[in-house]
Order: C-alpha cells, then structure tokens, then sequence
C-alpha cells in the first residue's frame, strides 16, 4: 500500500501531467483573451493588385451573363474602383468602447477595395435569365452562392473560389433594379491593410488604384 507521505513515481507522473496540462490551458486561454483584446489582424494586401484582381473577376462574372445584347455604361452611378476606408473600424474587446461613440474610430491604413460598373439597357427579363446563366456557369467552376434576395429586383451574391492578393477574402454582388431599370456588376474585398510603402492621400486612401476595365461587350454613352 502507498504511504501518504511518500510521493510515488506514479503519484509524481500524475502531477506533473495535469500540472502539464493546466499551464497548456491556461497559455490557450491567454492567447485567446489577447486576441479576442488586439482583434483578428486585417490581411495584408496590396490596394492596387487586388483592385485588378476584383476588377477581372467582376469582368467574369459580367461574361457569364451572357446578355444578348451590349448595355450602356452609367459612368456617374456607382462606377468605378474605389477605396473605402470608412468600412474598417478597429477589431477586438480595447476598441469597445469607441464603436458606441458616432463616430467610431478606424483602422489606419485600411480599406475596403472595390470594382464596379453600372449599366443601363438591360430589361428585367433579360436581366432574370442572366443571372440564372451566371450562376449556373460559375457554380459549375466552383464558385457558390452567398446569397440571393428579390425586392425591387433581384441580388446575387457570389464567393469566387479563389481568393485575392494577400488571402483578403471578397465576394461578386449582381444585381437589377427594377425602380431604375438599371444592372450592376461588382466585387468588394474585406478590409485590408496596405503594405509598408503604399502611398495614401490626405484621406488615407491608397494614391495608386488603376482604373476601371468594363467588359468588351459595354457601351459608352
């Protein structure tokens, strides 16, 4: 029989194993407290790179269409690339208190990127059998569907399979409006953060992004 003053080597083994354990416990959950404080880091990503990388991807998305006959470009309405600082609030528990403030704080030096081209000349009905083309063509090459929501017009959102520049997540967004008889086609990044070196404006925007690409099928006005 073990004494009870004797410490066993079983006995020992024991101790340590679960003391083994408590510090593993104790270290995750410190690790998860600092990161549930800091916030999840945004990815790093080139502004001007993934401004491209969303840009063709709209582009692909357009083609899937199929539309049977060519739009008219709508410069002045949500066309273009852009760079959207006012989308990044800062992560993680110390920010708290600021994001119930109105005008909470953002992370410096981030954004979301953006492509985007509107078009006019495109019935509802063409529109409709567009998008069921797209999104059977694209789900085929891997692509799945965010979502899909119907009220004045109809929303497709699509999650390409890749991913941009930097592993930045982004999603294409299709959608008709039925009060303006009007087709947008886009693609937005999650918020990045610009490499060391990115230029910005007073603004805090990237100074670089290139310009729009439109499909060859579109019209200018």
């Amino acid at each position: 029989m073990e004494s009870s003053q004797q410490i066993t080597p079983r006995r020992k083994a024991a101790v340590l194993s679960t003391a083994a354990v408590l510090s593993a416990a104790v270290l995750l959950g410190a690790v998860g407290l600092g990161r549930a404080w800091e916030g999840d880091p945004f990815p790093v990503a080139d502004p001007a790179a993934t401004a491209r990388h969303l840009n063709d991807r709209a582009v692909t998305a357009y083609d899937a269409l199929a539309l049977p006959q060519a739009p008219v470009l709508e410069p002045d309405v949500g066309t273009g690339i852009e760079a959207r600082p006012s989308n990044c609030r800062r992560r993680g528990l110390a920010h708290f208190g600021g994001d119930l403030s109105d005008s909470p704080p953002l992370e410096p030096r981030t954004a979301v990127i953006a492509a985007r081209f509107t078009l006019r000349g495109v019935t509802h009905q063409q529109a409709a059998e567009g998008v069921q083309r797209a999104r059977q063509a694209l789900t085929e090459q891997g692509w799945t569907v965010g979502s899909y929501q119907e009220f004045d017009g109809f929303r497709l959102q699509l999650n390409p399979p890749d991913t941009a520049p930097g592993s930045a997540s982004y999603a294409i967004g299709i959608s008709y409006t039925d009060s303006t008889d009007r087709l947008a086609v886009g693609a937005s990044s999650e918020c990045i953060r610009y490499p060391g070196g990115t230029s910005t404006d007073d603004d805090g925007r990237p100074a670089d992004l290139p310009s729009l690409s439109l499909p060859a099928q579109v019209r200018r006005p």
